[in-house]
């Protein structure tokens, strides 16, 4: 028994100075820290300065970033010239004047002067239209415009009507007529030698 109570009293004592060692000998790990530097501004007006007058230099010789070229460009637009409205001129001519002739025959009081390349242009255009008739409606009567001045039949002035007892309306082509003041006058003819009437005409004349 006594045995025992000496071994639990020598464990004991062990144990104690287990703990004792551990305490006195054994320190904790070390916790690390790390210490950022701290920066401390050590600089001051006249550095402050510096630093301001330096920047600027450096700043004014660097290449500018080249300013947008604004030009003005002036267009000047021409109308395209617009082609005159044709105009009409009539030149009347007047009846009733009848005839029996089978030849070209002269109406008095017909006549008229016309300087048609003068007084409209040369690109001018001209017609003439007239009524006519047959006397009974039996037979033909023929029309046309006649150049006194040059002594000729104007080209594509001759119209004529077949039995026709009432005046009837007939309109020519164009008219070839020669530069100049020219005098015209209205030349009637019958087919058969039956009466035949130019009622009245008219010149139409675009230009």
């Amino acid at each position: 028994m006594k045995i025992l109570v000496y071994i639990n009293f020598i464990l004991t004592i062990i144990l104690i100075g287990a703990v004792v060692w551990l305490f006195l000998y054994q320190k904790p790990s070390e916790l690390v820290t790390q210490t950022l530097p701290q920066y401390i501004d050590q600089c001051g007006d006249n550095c402050k300065k510096q630093i301001t007058d330096n920047v600027a230099v450096a700043l004014s010789t660097i290449s500018t970033v080249p300013k947008e070229i604004t030009k003005t460009v002036t267009v000047t637009v021409t109308p395209i010239p617009t082609k005159p409205k044709a105009q009409t001129a009539y030149i009347p001519i007047a009846g009733p004047l009848s005839s029996t002739s089978k030849d070209w025959y002269d109406l008095a009081g017909t006549d008229f002067y016309l300087n048609f390349n003068t007084d409209y242009g040369k690109s001018a255009y001209a017609n003439w239209d007239a009524s006519l008739k047959v006397k009974d409606g039996n037979g033909t009567v023929y029309a046309r415009i006649y150049d006194v001045t040059n002594k000729i039949a104007v080209n594509g002035s001759e119209i004529s009507v077949s039995n026709k007892a009432d005046l009837t309306q007939v309109i020519s082509g164009g008219l070839s007529l020669w530069s100049g003041n020219n005098l015209y006058r209205v030349q009637l003819k019958s087919l058969n030698g039956f009466e035949v009437t130019f009622g009245s005409g008219r010149i139409k004349i675009i230009y």
